[in-house]
């Protein structure tokens, strides 16, 4: 009688990971997929940086703008800045 009492609960519990393996293929998300329209909204990637300088040491900023489309860098400024008298 135990011996049917378990096979029946192990049988019910893999009908279950059955279904539940069944539910999620029917209900998973699917990745987004990039929709090109005119081609404007999203195609820009921007990118900046600094560097701290301390006394005698020289500071660094800079950016770029990319775009992402073609991959040719649109725009790009770097600039240093030394400390009086250096």
């Amino acid at each position: 009688m135990k011996a049917d009492r378990l096979i029946k609960i192990l049988l019910c519990i893999i009908a279950l990971l059955l279904f539940l393996n069944l539910a999620h293929s029917l209900f998973t998300s699917r990745p987004a997929m990039a929709v090109s329209g005119n081609g404007e909204i999203g195609r820009y990637q921007i990118g900046a940086w600094a560097t701290q300088g301390t006394g005698a040491v020289v500071s660094h900023t800079g950016y770029y703008i990319l775009d992402t489309a073609t991959g040719k860098v649109v725009a790009s400024k770097s600039e240093e800045y030394r400390p009086p008298g250096r």
